[in-house]
């Protein structure tokens, strides 16, 4: 059969897609044209255009006017961006009481933000582009998320840093604090593949702008810092991995399960998936103290604990240092040490994005792109 003749708005939106594949986060290219069609869902073609104007370093509604041209009123272009930023389309920061707009990612980024907007076809399109193409660009790269313990028990043999210790970094913030329901799990009960490991959906926790952004929009609620320690503690006994933004400031904690989560589903089909997480812990067995309660086996989410040859062995290449094989040993056999070579994760958002960026372009490219920011130019 031919194929389909192209649609009027190809070119718009390929022209999107590139655009949004030169962000640290890659949104690349597929033969069966996935992507064009997410873009499509969420991008009437009015919003497209007003993308396409963007940069991914946020600029103010003065250089996106200049932009645009003169012809564009300034107030209206102010408005349809302020609609985009409601819909989680592109970003919004407030900087010196104004206002600055720029490019969102795909991942994290405009997907998590269709919470309570997300369809079944949104979500059939996005599984299908994790594994035709997403799935394997996430994992290019400095990962936006890491892994860390959660449970105080744990005897950790020396603290890596503060940011390892997600309780301590709750107590110490300022907030606010708020909590909304998972975007993978919502998406997995839209096709019928409901949690098989709870049945809450609230894990996603969010804090300072973050959660000031995603109550403002609607789809997050304030919870006390009390509270949020709370939802740790749940997240521990229900079996989810804690995974916050990596930073020494993240914005958000997820707790996420290995049978929903778009990371962990992704990352359990590498081969060897502990190489790409950012992580400073794994776990041991001591097998003279293993009595073979299998417990550790259902409560792994990454497949990486097994019961063999009379006690549980961990696969190294699949522990991600989660602790959750620990919190619930019995016998105390499992433990967590500390990795013979602790990496800190960037201070905040924007020196993680920079050295996303370096890696994908080189240093060279990254000054580029900060040269093309004060000049004015679309980055």
């Amino acid at each position: 059969m031919p194929a389909p003749p192209p649609a009027p708005d190809d070119d718009l939106y390929r022209a999107l897609q590139r655009h949004l594949d030169r962000m640290p986060v890659p949104y690349p290219a597929t033969e069966s044209g996935v992507e064009l069609r997410i873009l499509r869902r969420l991008f009437p073609p009015e919003d497209a255009r007003l993308a396409l104007l963007l940069s991914m370093i946020p600029e103010s509604l003065a250089a996106i006017h200049r932009r645009a041209g003169r012809q564009t009123d300034r107030a209206a272009l102010g408005e349809s961006l302020d609609r985009m930023a409601e819909r989680g389309l592109i970003l919004r920061v407030a900087a010196r009481g104004d206002a600055l707009y720029g490019t969102a990612p795909f991942a994290v980024g405009f997907y998590e933000a269709q919470i309570n907007r997300l369809t079944a076809d949104l979500q059939g399109d996005v599984e299908q582009y994790a594994d035709e193409a997403f799935g394997e660009a996430f994992w290019a790269q400095t990962p936006q998320l890491r892994t860390v313990p959660v449970n105080q028990p744990i005897p950790f043999e020396r603290v890596v840093g503060r940011y390892d210790d997600m309780r301590a970094f709750v107590r110490d913030s300022p907030g606010p604090f708020a909590v909304m329901d998972c975007i993978c799990q919502q998406g997995k009960d839209l096709v019928g593949q409901p949690c098989r490991q709870t049945h809450d959906r609230e894990h996603c926790l969010t804090i300072g702008m973050a959660a000031e952004s995603m109550a403002g929009r609607g789809v997050a609620r304030f919870i006390t810092k009390d509270e949020t320690l709370a939802f740790l503690d749940r997240a521990d006994r229900e079996g989810l991995v804690v995974e916050p933004q990596n930073t020494q400031d993240p914005l958000f904690i997820c707790c996420c399960c290995g049978c929903c989560c778009g990371v962990l589903t992704t990352a359990k089909k590498l081969p060897r998936p502990a190489s790409f997480f950012a992580t400073n812990y794994h776990a041991t067995v001591d097998a003279a103290a293993c009595n073979l309660c299998r417990v550790c086996e259902t409560r792994c989410q990454m497949e990486a604990v097994a019961v063999a040859d009379g006690a549980a062995a961990v696969d190294l290449g699949r522990c991600i240092g989660c602790g959750l094989c620990v919190t619930t040993c019995p016998t105390e056999a499992l433990r967590l040490v500390a990795s013979p070579d602790p990496q800190a994760p960037p201070k905040d958002k924007p020196r993680m994005y920079a050295r996303m960026y370096r890696e994908r372009f080189g240093a060279l490219g990254l000054a580029a792109a900060v040269g093309r920011r004060l000049l004015g130019v679309k980055s």
